[in-house]
């Protein structure tokens, strides 16, 4: 009986450690070769918050948040709400899914009509391991 318990331990033991392992993802149209940080789909941006620091009034306040899907399946962003709608407006984010090492982005614009100091979050969800990711503006609008 123990040898029978200890021959299916050390089976699902082989079986957990073979589907583990790490592997190449080829992608559509690409010589290149990609290889997953985390399985399953993964969201990771260049940068989360954005400082604008001193900015005059009525200036651009367009940023673009890069980011890429560094897991092993498709990544899809379900939905991008910022904090403040009258603040920050939401550009442009990609609704069809981003495939394995793909690269997109999450374009934002702050309304710099607006005076003072600015704190605003946008909130982008997804269906990545990490589904809630804050991005964050800072600064300061002066008039001209």
């Amino acid at each position: 009986m123990k040898k029978i318990v200890y021959v299916l331990t050390l089976a699902a033991f082989t079986v957990v450690s073979a589907n583990a392992q790490q592997r190449t993802v080829n992608l559509v149209g690409s010589d290149n070769s990609f290889t997953p940080s985390v399985q399953g789909p993964e969201i990771q941006f260049e940068k989360t918050v954005h400082d604008f620091g001193e900015v005059v009034e009525n200036s651009n306040g367009d940023v673009d948040f890069k980011f890429k899907n560094i897991g092993s399946e498709t990544l899809v962003l379900l939905d991008v709400r910022p904090s403040c709608g009258t603040c920050v407006t939401i550009r442009n984010w990609p609704r069809e899914p981003i495939m394995p090492g793909q690269e997109a982005i999450v374009a934002v614009r702050y309304n710099t009509h607006i005076l003072g100091a600015m704190g605003k979050t946008v909130t982008v969800l997804s269906n990545g391991k990490t589904d809630r990711v804050i991005l964050r503006l800072n600064g300061n609008v002066n008039p001209k």
